[in-house]
């Protein structure tokens, strides 16, 4: 027979492993809320709070007993089973909540006490007046003696002497393994077996997803046994199960069985008992392990915890209602753990420690935050409990575990919110006090603060909840040689998750071997920051004092961009012989053979392991055109190499070489290495001299001499031109000056040399002039002060006239990262700041003010920029013109071209929601192309001049509350001449506009911020808005200013509304420069990152949507 909710109720969800997932929250309904202000919490009152726990960011609600009962165990003492205690409320509030929390995603488990009734419980009443030997006595166990079962232990040996407690009205001893108050049932009974069934699916019948049994290994008593994990027990078990599959197949049972690992997996049987079972000899070893600040009591515990059936599942919490039960340690461990946290005789009860977290961990955020992270990562699902969320404290001046029960702290109001009653009528008192007191402990401040402990908590639980490996992934640890680490992975599936923390009170580095996972990048979890890839060495980590780090080994994601990636090594050195009279030469002399050996066999192997090499087809031919002498010592060559590809392509590259003849070579000259150099019986090694701080170093030097190199090409007579900017002299040259690498590039490799200058080297050369090198010299030589200083050019020039630009040299520029990687970091901080508090919006404008700013600042430096290559010049190159009608017919052909040409690109993609966008575009293409005609008409009569070409937010450098523009190079994949044409400026606004359009997609969809998708959508899309209304708002006031006030000392100061209004000509253009950069952006990804093509494309949409009106969407 299936259940009446299977029909009745919409279940949550039909997941039948659902509790592998979940994360659940254990409340006392007496202790959260008083809706009626009576003193006491109520259920209409935890249903006022449900938003609260949704948000909190768990999905299971675990509900202490509820029902009528006279409470001298805080209600385990049960007197009736179907009936609620009146103070809490009536059987249609319970049901009225367990609708509530399914509408909200939120399953609820509660208890199954079917160990022990209350003494007063009708069937007790009934069995101490019942003739002994009959059904109705025998619903519980009974003796004439005290000393039958002598073997078995006393659970709560501070107020119980004993296990058997005489009834005068009966005239006989009846059994209890706890409290005297609460008589054990005798299963031995059918009658029992059949009510306790009957009260199971009184309450699954109205849609509790989960039962914890409460003390199931106590349930049948044996004579000559301890009476604990019997045969017999496990038969009830089993029987319990079976009805549970035939009538309640999505239904959980948790067993409370305070047991060594090993008898307490038996509570699973093979997969046929109770599916979940509380690991409680873990949680105390926890508390040893940072205590002792070593991870041999969690390592070791975990090594002796036996695999359990796959469809079973181990609960592991922190703390909990009770004490911190001690009773699965050794005496000494005992002894140890009451001396670190209970040195207060008051603090220990039974065998165990009655205190909440934060007082056990002394108010330690450190702390606190590590054993929450360990909880939240060790198999098993977690169980938080109400107040640790928020530090709450404890009251050890209570009776019993009452210190521990103490009303919910929700804020600094009176009774700390929980309830307007006079507080002397409180069921417990509040906490009060200077460290725990409501008014400094309290849900409303904490929800308040983007960094409270509350906060913190709802973001580990986003992230726990983004990822089945933690609740279903098997557990693989490492040893380290550092002790104080504990580190493990997590893997399910395809997915694998490394968990290091630090268990000591002081920063420790670790060495992890993680050979096995080489090649995968780690992605910290909580902050989504990529570390650099694993290799084949020890995988080295420094963690701060009880500090952890949660990973995601990805085998996808790229390396941080300043990674500096090392080329993957040759195979095998070939040896290449110099000639010994090489020394002497302005070349590298290596012997005939060798040198075809160089080409043949070494090049075509090594090329195509630098990121630099772009050519993708299969090498047929290398040939050196020259290596020229930079250096003696060391021995320092610049290389040109010209490779002739499989489709025919002929292209050159730039190569620096270094001889290395120390033994052992550099680490980084080996990581470069190419081949073995032999002269003469000397050994040494051949490799990319970009390795060696002496070729940075060597250039800077010919810079600053302006040498010329003879260069004998393949072909022809070439020389090297160093050729110095007048800014060179000015440099405060310093006697020692360090090189560091850029990591990140992909084209070009570039080098800082003593944080005063830039080294750009090219590696592909292309004859004739370089955008970048033409760009930047007359922006220096117009003194455009918010670009990079050109302080030099290395051209190769040959005696047939083609010249190729080899090197650039420009000033270094102190900064705080490109904007892209700024607005990454800031964005993130504010929308997580902004989505944790949930306020009314206010402080998240607060907060993108600030960004606004700089990008106002941005649009200002972009129309100075704009304003200097407008201005009249005597070289051709910057001579600004006026567009006619054929440059507007030109622009509007090309843009129709790529349209067509992007529409075919994404044709093939089957993605549903791709196929939706492109079916819109195929049914407004006609307009469109209209609108691209009309849009281009408003070419004609403007100013066409040089401009940036590929503007983006990774082209800008913050520097303080300033942004300078870099890399001026253009587009890579259009052609030179494209790329040093004149065009229309709005193509570089265009160009910033959808950067920005980049982020907030990306961000919206952000899966490291503790919010829901629609809400992060809505934050991304009002940061969109407002930053491109500022970087406009700056670019419009600064092209209005007079030409001779073009510096403003900021970028949002004394602006003309008027000014920052775009005439319809000028939106004309923008809307066609915004149209382009999408179709471009379309056919971009769809070729080299389909996962992104949602982000053009529904720019592509929403400017279709703009422009052609029948497509107009509300």
């Amino acid at each position: 027979m299936k259940s009446k909710t299977s029909t009745t109720e919409q279940r949550v969800s039909n997941d039948e492993l659902w509790y592998k997932d979940a994360v659940i929250y254990q409340l006392h309904v007496k202790s959260f809320f008083d809706a009626n202000n009576d003193g006491i919490g109520d259920f209409k009152g935890l249903l006022s709070k449900l938003d609260y726990i949704v948000e909190l960011g768990v999905n299971t609600i675990w509900l202490l007993p509820f029902y009528s009962s006279p409470r001298l165990d805080d209600g385990y003492d049960i007197a009736d089973y179907r009936t609620v205690h009146p103070e809490y409320g009536t059987l249609a509030n319970v049901r009225a909540f367990v609708r509530a929390a399914h509408a909200r995603n939120l399953r609820v488990i509660t208890e199954l006490v079917i160990n022990h009734t209350s003494d007063r419980h009708p069937w007790f009443e009934k069995a101490r007046h019942a003739p002994a030997g009959s059904a109705a006595r025998n619903f519980y166990v009974w003796s004439d003696t005290d000393q039958a079962y002598a073997g078995t232990r006393v659970i709560f040996c501070d107020t119980e002497k004993s296990n058997w407690t005489w009834d005068p009205v009966a005239g006989a001893y009846f059994w209890h393994r706890f409290y005297s108050h609460q008589p054990d049932l005798n299963f031995d009974n059918p009658k029992v077996f059949d009510a306790v069934i009957s009260i199971m699916s009184f309450w699954l019948d109205m849609g509790v997803d989960g039962l914890r049994l409460d003390a199931v290994p106590y349930l049948v008593e044996r004579e000559g046994t301890s009476n604990e994990n019997l045969p017999e027990t496990h038969d009830v078990l089993k029987r319990i199960r079976a009805v549970i599959e035939e009538r309640y197949p999505d239904r959980m049972l948790l067993a409370e069985a305070n047991q060594w690992p090993e008898d307490a997996q038996e509570y699973f049987g093979h997969g046929d008992e109770c599916h979940m079972a509380f690991h409680f000899p873990l949680m105390p070893r926890m508390y040893m392990a940072i205590a002792q600040s070593d991870r041999l009591p969690i390592t070791d515990i975990m090594s002796q915890t036996p695999d359990i059936p796959d469809k079973c599942q181990w609960a592991i919490f922190l703390r909990n209602h009770d004490e911190l039960t001690l009773e699965m340690v050794t005496s000494r461990e005992r002894d140890y753990l009451w001396e670190v946290y209970a040195a207060d005789p008051r603090a220990r009860i039974n065998l165990g420690i009655r205190r909440r977290l934060a007082p056990l961990l002394e108010r330690d955020r450190r702390r606190i935050e590590l054993m929450n992270s360990l909880l939240l990562s060790m198999p098993g699902t977690p169980v938080l409990y109400y107040g640790d969320e928020i530090g709450m404290g404890d009251n050890i001046h209570l009776g019993d575990r009452d210190g521990v029960r103490t009303p919910m702290q929700w804020s600094p109001d009176r009774n700390g919110g929980f309830s307007r009653v006079d507080p002397e009528r409180l069921t417990l008192p509040v906490l009060m006090g200077p460290l725990y007191g409501y008014e400094s402990i309290n849900v409303e401040a904490q929800h308040r603060d983007p960094h409270s402990l509350l906060n913190w908590t709802r973001k580990m639980l986003a992230k726990r909840q983004q990822s089945c490996v933690f609740g279903r992934g098997t557990l693989r640890t490492l040893y380290p040689g550092n002790r104080k680490i504990l580190a493990y992975l997590r893997e399910y599936e395809e997915q694998s998750l490394l968990c290091v923390a630090n268990l000591s009170n002081a920063s420790q580095p670790v060495e992890l071997d993680l050979a096995f996972m080489s090649g995968r990048v780690p992605i910290e979890m909580l902050g989504g920051t990529a570390f650099p890839p694993i290799g084949e060495l020890p995988y080295l980590l420094t963690l701060p004092p009880y500090g952890f780090y949660w990973f995601e080994l990805s085998s996808v994601a790229t390396p941080p961009d300043w990674h500096a990636t090392v080329p993957e090594q040759m195979p095998e050195y070939a040896t290449l012989v110099l000639s010994n009279s090489a020394a002497a030469q302005n070349q590298l002399r290596l012997h005939e053979t060798s040198s075809r050996l160089l080409c043949n066999v070494v090049m075509p192997v090594y090329l195509p392991r630098q990121r630099w090499f772009s050519n993708g087809s299969k090498i047929v031919e290398t040939k050196l055109n020259y290596a020229v002498s930079l250096s003696e010592q060391p021995p320092l060559y610049l290389a040109e190499f010209e490779v002739r590809d499989a489709d025919g392509a002929s292209l050159q590259y730039i190569l620096p070489l270094a001889a290395v003849w120390a033994d052992p070579a550099p680490a980084m000259a080996e990581a470069y290495g190419l081949a073995r150099l032999r002269r003469g019986s000397a050994l040494g090694l051949l490799t990319d001299a970009i390795s060696m701080p002496e070729f940075a170093l060597s250039l800077v030097q010919h810079f600053r001499e302006g040498t010329q190199l003879a260069a004998k090409h393949s072909s022809d007579e070439s020389v090297l031109r160093f050729l110095p900017e007048s800014g060179l002299d000015d440099v405060a040259w310093a006697d020692q000056m360090s090189v560091d690498w850029f990591g990140g590039e992909q084209s070009n490799s570039s080098i800082i040399v003593g944080n005063l200058v830039v080294i750009k080297l090219v590696r592909r050369l292309r004859e004739g002039v370089h955008p970048e090198a033409e760009m930047t010299r007359h922006l220096t030589r117009a003194g455009y002060a918010n670009g990079t200083s050109l302080l030099g050019e290395l051209v190769r020039a040959r005696n047939n006239g083609e010249a190729a630009t080899v090197a650039l040299l420009t000033a270094y520029v102190a900064n705080q990262g490109d904007a892209w990687t700024w607005t990454a970091d800031y964005l993130k901080r504010v929308q997580e700041n902004a989505a944790l508090t949930r306020g009314d919006g206010s402080s998240y404008e607060e907060e993108l003010a600030g960004y606004n700013t700089l990008l106002e600042t941005l649009g200002v430096r972009l129309a100075q920029m704009h304003e200097v290559l407008a201005q009249p010049s005597d070289d051709p190159a910057f001579t600004p013109e006026v567009a006619d009608v054929g440059d507007g017919r030109r622009w509007a052909k090309s843009v129709i071209h790529d349209l067509n040409q992007a529409l075919r690109a994404i044709s093939p993609i089957s993605d549903g929601s791709i196929a939706g966008m492109l079916k819109e575009l195929k049914g407004a293409k006609q307009g469109l192309l209209n609108q691209v005609e009309e849009l281009s008409g408003f070419l004609a009569g403007s100013m066409l001049t040089r401009i940036h070409g590929d503007f983006h937010l990774g082209q800008v450098l913050v520097a303080q509350s300033d942004v300078y523009l870099i890399d001026f190079e253009g587009e890579p994949a259009r052609p030179m001449a494209s790329r040093r044409a004149k065009t229309s400026p709005w193509r570089d606004v265009a160009g910033l506009l959808r950067s920005l359009d980049y982020a907030a997609a990306l961000f919206g969809h952000d899966r490291t911020l503790p919010v829901d998708g629609e809400q992060g959508r809505v934050l991304a899309d009002r940061f969109r808005d407002s930053a491109s209304a500022a970087f406009l708002a700056g670019y419009m006031s600064a092209r209005h200013e007079d030409s001779k006030h073009s510096q403003p000392q900021g970028g949002n100061a004394g602006t003309d509304e008027k000014a920052r209004v775009l005439n319809p000509a000028d939106q004309a253009l923008l809307d066609l420069a915004l149209l382009e950069k999408a179709i471009y952006e379309v056919s971009y990804e769809a070729v080299h990152r389909p996962d992104w093509l949602h982000i053009p494309l529904m720019g592509l949409l929403g400017m279709t949507r703009k422009l052609v009106p029948g497509n107009r969407k509300p």
